[in-house]
């Protein structure tokens, strides 16, 4: 069985679709489903409430609430879906639970070229460098996730950062179809404006600067 974790804030526009075509994965107890709110103000959980196993509350931070959201999980593999990405069933059952750690491909939910390009050039990087982002939903053995204590503590970059400790472990296994993640950041910030931004904090992250000030700069 493998456990879905989801972190959410006020995604209340995303639950349904996200979460309906589970449902026959749930039936048919292959997987579990985990919601953990970080203190949403609309009725994220409420719609959710019927379509998941467990609903649980805390602070918001994706580190933390994908942490105590594994921490229930019964599943051996752990699988790390943002609320606004898509997977589909058929690309859940794909995952193999005798894989240490992992992640899917990447296209955004907007047709325009530019996204064909980005998402190009994410998963390039992904094959060049061995590692993926939140979007790309990562999956982890929960022993090998126990082992090294789950998600950094971090504001950001929680995501980079558990790639570079299992990398030490293993290589990633990278799942040949495409997760659909939302281009609404690139969509409300600006494009370029988005890239650069995200470009900057990466290198700024990996000089050392401390997370809490990344996440001022990321909103």
């Amino acid at each position: 069985m493998i456990s879905i974790i989801i972190p959410v804030k006020n995604e209340a526009q995303n639950m349904s679709k996200n979460l309906n075509h589970l449902q026959e994965l749930r039936r048919h107890n292959s997987c579990e489903i985990i919601l953990v709110d970080g203190g949403s103000t609309d009725n994220t959980t409420e719609i959710a409430n019927n379509l998941v196993d467990h609903i649980l509350k805390t602070k918001p931070g994706r580190a933390i609430q994908q942490n105590i959201g594994a921490s229930i999980a019964k599943g051996n593999t752990l699988v790390f879906l943002h609320a606004d990405t898509y997977i589909t069933t058929k690309q859940l059952l794909s995952i193999k639970e005798d894989k240490i750690w992992g992640f899917f491909k990447v296209k955004f939910n907007n047709d325009k070229i530019k996204y064909k390009i980005l998402s190009f050039f994410i998963n390039l990087r992904s094959t060049l460098y061995n590692y993926g982002t939140g979007d790309q939903v990562l999956y982890i053995e929960k022993n090998i996730f126990n082992k090294i204590k789950g998600f950094p503590n971090l504001m950001i970059m929680e995501d980079i950062a558990i790639c570079s400790m299992l990398k030490r472990i293993s290589t990633p296994i990278i799942i040949n179809s495409h997760a659909i993640t939302s281009s609404r950041r690139w969509d409300d910030h600006g494009f370029m404006r988005t890239i650069l931004k995200m470009r900057a904090l990466r290198f700024l992250y990996h000089i050392g600067v401390k997370t809490h000030i990344l996440k001022r700069l990321y909103k």
